[in-house]
């Protein structure tokens, strides 16, 4: 992306930018040599000259013709830099106002690698007590820092499973629930709830890895995403063999 085209992104217009970076580039100018310099009309240069001293962007030296210096970079990051904190602010408690809709016992899925994660990464950030959580090694950096955090706040947190597998298994707060795949950045996707099924699987799964002394591998059911949206039958599997798993390796 071009110097012209990161100035769009931050606000500028075209036009705007195109002249910006003529004064960046060539210093103090006329509008006719920003004309010359840029693709901005000649017969609009003085518009847009006038438009980034009105914006704070550009200093103007009275005279026939007037001539045109570029406000220091700096000072445009910054008012850039406030200007997003405060729109920022602003949507956070525009949107912390809003009385959403609870999910309830609902299954949503995510998908795609990236969007797993991020999902993850969010699900920890807004644990307060207890995360349990097993996924393979090479992707724990994409949730290190989330796990960091939750640490330093007192959240306890059990790490579990072979993570070997491409499984990705979240469980935060006892309330809430993330089970998925990690198997390829295309074709991975994970299913999300609060539904106390999934929730109680999970959390046999975890007290099964808590109380079985060697490494397990994991169980078939929670192996078995799911590809055509059969959760309930899924969940009802999965619930049978982690009861199943749990008997033999229960100890007399």
């Amino acid at each position: 992306m071009t110097t012209i085209e990161l100035l769009q992104q931050i606000g500028l217009n075209k036009y705007e930018a195109e002249a910006y970076y003529a004064l960046l580039v060539h210093g103090a100018l006329t509008g006719y040599e920003v004309g010359k310099r840029s693709q901005v009309p000649l017969s609009r240069s003085y518009e847009i000259l006038e438009r980034l001293v009105e914006k704070g962007l550009a200093l103007v030296q009275p005279g026939e013709p007037p001539r045109y210096a570029a406000q220091d970079p700096q000072q445009l990051l910054g008012q850039v830099r406030a200007g997003m904190e405060s729109t920022l602010s602003a949507l956070s408690t525009a949107l912390a106002a809003l009385e959403q809709e609870r999910a309830g016992d609902d299954f949503w899925v995510v998908r795609g690698w990236q969007p797993v994660l991020m999902q993850a990464r969010a699900m920890i950030a807004g644990a307060g007590e207890t995360l349990e959580l097993t996924m393979p090694l090479e992707e724990e950096t994409a949730v290190g820092e989330a796990l960091t955090q939750a640490r330093m706040r007192g959240c306890h947190v059990f790490r579990a499973g072979n993570t070997s597998t491409r499984n990705i298994l979240l469980l935060c707060d006892t309330q809430q629930a993330l089970v998925g795949t990690l198997s390829s950045q295309s074709s991975c996707q994970a299913v999300v709830s609060a539904n106390p099924a999934l929730v109680a699987a999970l959390r046999g799964y975890f007290d099964q890895c808590r109380s079985v002394p060697v490494e397990v591998e994991l169980a078939p059911a929670l192996q078995e995403v799911p590809q055509t949206g059969d959760w309930i039958g899924w969940e009802m599997r999965k619930q049978r063999r982690l009861q199943q798993q749990v008997r033999d390796h229960r100890v007399a």
